[in-house]
């Protein structure tokens, strides 16, 4: 061989190693990529789309539902990613729940399997609030998702779930039970009377008429999870107060609106990327859609009292309002919110019915 076809050779070969190299960076986009290893989008959890395109993580393909989303995934931490490659290998990526994908338990937690919520909770189980330290840490205990504060949480967190649990159960039930959509048990039918169970199942609180209720829920949770977000779809749709995504945009202006449940409560998205938004950041967005009904029905507001000590509106400063699930409620004073979230059912009733 002539030395100028030698050298000529050995060129080739280190050109089509450094773009080897480069095809499999983990946070390359891919122009002739592999066979995604998800069916859900990691970002907006639908079905992922050829037109979308793809990325690679790890010389692994991800498929997408919308283009802006392959931005969105690869900015997530190194710990997640992989979290969500492995759930996708196996067929549990969130979102495939919805979409009947296979609904096996997964190998971690204690949790019962069934739909995967988001951690709603503003602080983390073990340490401070949710992004005093940087972004969260995410992970998923079998179906359930956790957030914290920073890694160091997570050894602390492991070494005693059983207390941790508890107290997440305790204060998820504490913040979303005044959104509890309806007042007769799923399962049963029946009316939700005193001996009623709290029942959290990953992230979302369900309300049942009894024990047995419980563990007829436990045999098919997407079953009666369904059931539950069609009546919440069918109760406030008609009356919902956004023509905007609280994300995006305009609804409709990025396709059909995705319905997405957060706590038990319709939220309208133009897309299906934006339920990340609302999950990371939950505060933000549900104050657009407190703020929108609170618009909707100030003006036609029945009670010039306080439902909680019946004083007069405006006795004790401007009114402080609330929104319980899609209700407008208005109160005296600040102090008077404990009570109410405490026992929503109690003073709810004091107000005109529909």
């Amino acid at each position: 061989m002539k030395p100028a076809t030698l050298i000529t050779c050995i060129c080739l070969i280190s050109s089509t190693a450094l773009v080897s190299a480069q095809d499999y960076d983990s946070g390359s986009h891919t122009q002739q990529a592999a066979e995604p290893v998800n069916t859900m989008c990691p970002i907006g959890k639908e079905p992922i789309v050829p037109s979308a395109g793809t990325v690679e993580y790890k010389g692994k393909t991800i498929g997408l539902c919308c283009p802006g989303c392959g931005e969105a995934f690869l900015a997530w931490d190194e710990i997640r990613k992989d979290e969500f490659v492995v759930l996708a290998a196996a067929g549990r990526e969130p979102g495939s729940e919805r979409h009947g994908q296979p609904d096996d338990e997964s190998p971690t937690g204690t949790a019962s399997p069934g739909p995967t919520y988001p951690y709603t909770l503003p602080d983390g189980p073990v340490g401070g609030p949710l992004g005093s330290m940087g972004d969260p840490i995410v992970k998923v205990y079998d179906n359930r998702e956790v957030r914290f504060c920073c890694a160091g949480c997570i050894e602390e967190f492991e070494g005693n779930e059983a207390k941790y649990w508890g107290e997440i159960d305790e204060k998820i039930v504490e913040q979303q039970l005044m959104h509890y959509p309806i007042d007769t048990c799923i399962v049963t039918g029946e009316k939700l009377g005193a001996n009623a169970v709290n029942h959290v199942h990953n992230n979302r609180l369900v309300r049942l008429a009894s024990a047995d209720a419980v563990a007829a829920f436990k045999t098919d949770p997407k079953k009666y999870l369904d059931a539950l977000d069609k009546r919440i779809i069918d109760s406030q749709l008609p009356g919902y107060p956004m023509d905007n995504c609280p994300v995006g945009g305009p609804l409709g202006s990025m396709g059909e609106p995705v319905n997405f449940i957060y706590m038990n409560r319709l939220v309208r998205l133009c897309c299906g990327a934006c339920e990340r938004s609302i999950a990371t950041e939950p505060a933000k967005y549900m104050a657009k859609l407190d703020a929108a009904y609170a618009d909707q029905q100030r003006d036609d507001y029945a009670l010039d009292t306080c439902v909680v000590t019946g004083a007069k509106l405006g006795s004790m400063g401007d009114p402080v309002e609330l929104v319980a699930g899609t209700r407008l409620v208005r109160f005296c004073c600040a102090g008077c919110l404990p009570k109410f979230k405490a026992n929503p059912a109690e003073f709810l009733v004091k107000m005109p019915q529909d």
